[in-house]
């Protein structure tokens, strides 16, 4: 007969536990006194309850209570063959094992509660009677998605019990539609705080300091981790208990996973009967599995069943295009899938692309600055979306580097666009935050609400954490005294972020390489993370990856690495709505892995921010390289030598210089905007004007001018070349390829990342 010895959590503490456990061990109970700073039975049995729920005391008391429990027993009886412990109560099981003393497990237990309390705006609901899969089905349909953004699973107890986690607000609306999708009950916990969720990533940061200072000892008897589901590894627990306040509590898989090892008795050792109703449920509905399988006590995982019989596969989560990414950022915008087209800076969008994305259920962007497939264009209602889909306009025009941007933002706001995709190298401008805060305003709950969205293109963290912080106080201030905001509209911005959904560019033209993928989309993630715990937003933050998706390869990656979504770019230019002629698309479709290369970039030309262009077929990266290295090393036009200037005004600018920059400071004039003044500023002007009409030119396949074609993108359209054409083969995306439909295109990437997830899940459960 093998037996578990479990351990209660937070939750189960109750006036008078602990009675007669006090005087049995006066020692270990004065120790307990000083570390807590307040005597342990006084607590425990004292008439002042509020104590008990002060998370500072509760948890070094239950602490306290349920390893007194555990060496009256192991007196009795001797050590079981397994411990484990629910959430707080996984403490008193390391303590039991001896990998924690009594007094190091207490002083850890009290910084734990103390970190946790102050940790607040969160909720907990339990919910009983739905099982996990019609449970994760409420969540994601239409009647919870917007009420449950930002709630995570946070224990999954048994098939039909299990605890939800977020923002206080959230949790408690979601209990009326979770019952109204027949949940048997919900009840609000009494605590404070979403534990067991990415909204603790504050006080996991802070309570993973102190536990690198923790030397655990090995296990004497196995301890089973929240977390993993299996048994503690010597140098992992530290990390384990870290990520332990960020990851739900497994407690339906380890009790499986005790059952398997032949576990058929289970003895609770603290306050309350919660643990044994829910081992009742697992006899009942999990076998148990053979004794010679079963782990003896101390042995190692990895030594289990050598030579024995292989284990069954578990089932193969169902993974499809739909469920990819977060349920909450499809919600946020009505889309069918977690999927955008970004507008790339140059000539991706067009209005035809934007409301072909928008009748298939998916968002993209159109491009209106100058130099761009859209100049020109008129913007609200028709070029951001005209489709409408869920209730929600989808598409949105980009802001970025533009000198217009004051009267692209008035033309936006009087046609009611609702959402802008934002290329902004070095942060939030000006007028980005009057959009973000044009109409936000606080609830009847004196909730922050927002009504305009910006999605940023970042390339780096601390890029990203000036877009997932509130405006600037100086920023909102002015704004408020200019008249482009009101007082109740600054007063919610303060409490927003600038842009609550970002992605990440690794291949950013402010770096002279690329950057790895997966690090960045870590590194901003965590600084999401810990901006959602600073400020205490209350809409969850989105992070998706943006550079280097060409096909289903890159997008699987993409979500295994925890993407919220992703977006694709250059790769649409060969798309059917694009606005590229054919025989443009006829050059991108044969860009191969060397056909890419960097080019400096129109805006902040004199800082020399670069971006990724096609090379293939046209002379364009070659020559505006050479005006960047001209301009550096220059500082006037007429300071280059005469054979220079000759081939510049020939083969590039096609005119004079001083003929190109006389009609360029005319139009400045017109527009009643800055003329340069200065010999260098003037060549940086006229050297702007080719990289923009670069663009230009090959959006319209201007005749003549086919060696200057500028078309941004990365090597993402070389995989999407080989993946579109190649024929299927085994670990390879589908076969048969995208029809040329933007929307097409989009399905065919987020269908195969799909299949490949799935097949990669399988695989690893053989």
């Amino acid at each position: 007969m093998a037996t578990v010895w479990a351990f209660p959590g937070q939750g189960s503490q109750r006036k008078g536990m602990g009675a007669g456990l006090f005087e049995e061990f006066p020692e270990l109970c004065a120790e307990a006194d000083e570390i807590i700073g307040r005597p342990v039975r006084e607590l425990c049995l004292g008439a002042d309850r509020r104590l008990l729920h002060q998370t500072r005391y509760l948890q070094p008391a239950l602490f306290t209570v349920s390893a007194l429990m555990y060496l009256r027993r192991a007196r009795e009886d001797g050590p079981p063959e397994f411990l484990i412990g629910h959430s707080l109560g996984e403490y008193a099981a390391l303590f039991a094992a001896g990998s924690l003393g009594f007094a190091d497990g207490l002083r850890l237990v009290r910084a734990r509660g103390e970190i946790m309390g102050r940790a607040t705006g969160g909720g907990m609901l339990a919910v009983v009677g739905l099982e996990s899969d019609r449970l994760r089905a409420a969540l994601d349909g239409p009647g919870a998605a917007m009420v449950a953004a930002g709630v995570e699973i946070a224990n999954h107890n048994s098939p039909d019990q299990t605890v939800l986690s977020g923002p206080e607000d959230a949790v408690r609306d979601l209990a009326d539609v979770l019952r109204a999708a027949g949940a048997a009950k919900c009840v609000l916990l009494n605590v404070g705080v979403a534990a067991h969720s990415r909204h603790m990533a504050g006080a996991a940061g802070e309570f993973g300091v102190l536990l690198r200072r923790v030397d655990f000892a090995e296990p004497r008897v196995p301890v089973v981790s929240n977390v993993t589901a299996r048994p503690h590894r010597p140098g992992e627990i530290g990390e384990l208990l870290h990520r332990h306040l960020l990851r739900p509590v497994r407690w339906w898989d380890s009790l499986r996973y005790l059952r398997e090892q032949g576990v058929d008795a289970l003895v609770e050792l603290g306050p309350g009967s919660v643990l044994g109703k829910l081992w009742a449920v697992a006899e009942q509905r999990l076998p148990k599995g053979a004794p010679e399988h079963r782990l003896s006590a101390g042995a190692p995982e990895h030594r289990l069943r050598k030579g024995g019989p292989e284990p069954r596969p578990r089932p193969v989560p169902t993974i499809t295009p739909e469920r990819l990414g977060a349920a909450s950022f499809r919600a946020r915008y009505g889309l069918r899938r977690a999927y955008l087209v970004g507008s790339a800076g140059t000539g991706v969008g067009s209005a035809g692309l934007v409301e072909a994305l928008g009748r298939a259920g998916l968002m993209g962007f159109h491009d209106i600055r100058p130099g761009t497939a859209g100049s020109g264009a008129p913007v609200g209602g028709t070029v951001p979306g005209g489709a409408v889909a869920g209730g929600a306009l989808l598409g949105g025009v980009p802001l970025g580097r533009s000198g217009a941007e004051a009267a692209t933002v008035d033309a936006l706001l009087g046609q009611g666009v609702d959402r802008v995709e934002s290329d902004h190298p070095l942060g939030p401008s000006r007028e980005l935050v009057r959009f973000r805060c044009s109409g936000a305003h606080l609830d009847a709950s004196g909730r922050p609400t927002a009504v305009r969205h910006v999605l940023a293109r970042v390339h780096g963290p601390d890029h990203a954490a000036a877009f997932l912080s509130p405006p600037a106080d100086a920023v909102l201030d002015a704004l408020v005294r200019d008249g482009d905001l009101t007082d109740e509209e600054a007063a919610a911005g303060r409490r927003l972020p600038v842009a609550c959904d970002v992605w990440t560019d690794a291949g950013s033209g402010w770096r002279t390489h690329t950057a790895d993928t997966g690090q960045l989309l870590c590194s901003v993630r965590r600084v999401a993370e810990q901006a959602a715990v600073a400020h205490g937003y209350r809409e969850p933050l989105h992070v998706g990856v943006g550079s280097g998706v060409g096909g289903p390869e890159s997008a699987a990656a993409a979500f295994a690495l925890g993407a919220d979504f992703v977006v694709t770019t250059g790769i649409n230019l060969c798309a059917e709505e694009s606005p590229v002629p054919a025989a443009v698309r006829e050059l991108l479709a044969a860009v191969g892995p060397a056909d890419t290369g960097w080019a400096p970039a129109a805006d902040h030309f004199e800082l020399g921010a670069r971006v990724r262009v096609v090379r293939r077929g046209t002379l364009f990266p070659a020559r505006a390289n050479r005006l960047l290295r001209l301009y550096r090393t220059h500082r006037a036009y007429g300071d280059i030598d005469s054979r220079t200037r000759r081939h510049i005004e020939s083969a590039v600018l096609g005119r004079p210089f001083e003929e190109l920059c006389e009609g360029l400071c005319a139009e400045l004039r017109a527009a009643g905007r800055p003329v340069p003044d200065g010999p260098r500023r003037r060549m940086a002007l006229a050297f702007r004007w080719y990289l923009e009409e670069s663009a230009r030119w090959a959006i319209r396949a201007e005749p003549g001018r086919s060696a200057d074609y500028q078309l941004r993108c990365g090597p993402e359209l070389a995989e999407f070349n080989r993946a579109a054409s190649a024929p299927g083969a085994s670990g390879s995306a589908p076969s048969g390829g995208p029809d040329r439909s933007v929307a097409g295109i989009a399905d065919w990437i987020m269908s195969g990342a799909a299949e490949l997830l799935a097949r990669g899940l399988h695989g690893a459960q053989l």
